[in-house]
């Protein structure tokens, strides 16, 4: 079975816990009794443009102790292959493109997503993690729930967030997506975006089936499905929501053919941002202006989506922005102009 390992010796201490982490027992405790309070809300947009998403970050010291427990704890764990999000893993590297590269050429896809998700996840489950899966005594369990949460939820937006979000069903999903494979079905999650697939057709029982035990996996942690993000489609089969059409999508990619690709959309959406950049290039004396800096920036990321999906206009695209970026100074050097010039003003 594909399920989560933790090859250290546990914690059984707050001693041993400072030690491991390199910092005083005294901080430690005195952070957890405060770390509530010590969390500034970054409010961000979701994909939809006008629904919020509520993320935190963590004031210091508090932040320094939480990238320790992920380096020094929570990095250490071996995680399942179906687990694709926040994970750094130099030998199986996981990634948008991984997760949906594990369901393309599917011919039947059950897409479910989690609704608020890391709210759902309690300093309960947490302090379990920490006691049950890595073997932690219950008083360290206790400190380093208390360290990594906020009003008694897992924070979006922390370091340590993401970790969590994989390790929550711990006791319950590696038996699931065993059952799954030997049904001949593939089963991923990209923190809260749960993706089942078939390479064949998949019989209406059998999605029921899916569905059915995915709500209930939910259910054992207080998390439940949110019923306007789950679809089951065909290959091929678009969605509708209302006069919009659009391809079936994992983690934003399509999944139809043999590899994963960017959708039709954002394809062209990249093309006309490039033809507009060379047009305003006309109008630039000696090379791109700073206040262009970050659009030209934020263009080269959306092209490097299309040549992690292996599309072949990719390169030809990063070749044209190139092109038009150097007919003056490097992006590089207008940065390093632009901070002499605030230093000397």
């Amino acid at each position: 079975m594909d399920a989560l390992h933790y090859p250290h010796s546990p914690i059984y201490s707050v001693s041993a816990l400072a030690r491991a982490l390199g910092e005083p027992t005294e901080r430690l405790i005195a952070l957890a009794k405060r770390g509530s309070r010590l969390y500034r809300y970054v409010p961000q947009t979701k994909k939809d443009g006008k629904t919020p998403r509520h993320t935190y970050d963590a004031h210091e010291p508090l932040k320094t102790i939480q990238r320790k427990i992920v380096d020094r704890i929570l990095s250490k764990i071996s995680y399942p292959c179906y687990l694709q999000g926040g994970i750094k893993d130099v030998h199986a590297p996981r990634s948008i493109y991984a997760n949906a590269r594990v369901h393309a050429g599917s011919k039947s896809i059950i897409l479910q997503d989690i609704a608020d998700f890391f709210p759902s996840i309690t300093v309960a489950h947490v302090r379990q993690v920490f006691s049950k899966l890595l073997g932690f005594s219950d008083e360290v369990s206790e400190l380093l729930a208390d360290l990594v949460t906020r009003e008694g939820q897992v924070p979006q937006g922390a370091s340590t967030s993401s970790y969590l979000a994989n390790l929550v069903f711990w006791d319950i999903e590696p038996a699931l997506a065993e059952r799954f494979n030997a049904k001949g079905l593939r089963y991923s999650r990209f923190a809260d975006d749960i993706t089942v697939s078939s390479k064949t057709d998949m019989p209406q029982e059998v999605a029921t089936l899916v569905i059915g035990s995915v709500t209930w996996m939910l259910g054992q942690k207080g998390c439940r499905p949110k019923r306007s993000k789950l679809h089951v489609r065909k290959r091929g089969q678009a969605l509708i929501s209302g006069d919009k059409v659009d391809a079936v999508t994992i983690t934003g990619l399509v999944v139809d053919g043999s590899s994963p690709s960017l959708p039709k959309k954002e394809r062209m959406a990249i093309r006309t941002a490039v033809k507009q950049l060379e047009d305003s290039a006309r109008d630039w004396v000696g090379g791109p202006p700073l206040e262009m800096q970050k659009d030209i920036q934020r263009l080269m990321g959306r092209i490097g989506r299309l040549i992690a999906c292996g599309h072949p206009e990719g390169l030809r695209l990063k070749a044209r922005v190139r092109l038009v970026t150097r007919r003056g100074p490097p992006l590089e050097q207008h940065t390093q102009i632009a901070g002499n010039i605030e230093v000397h003003s």
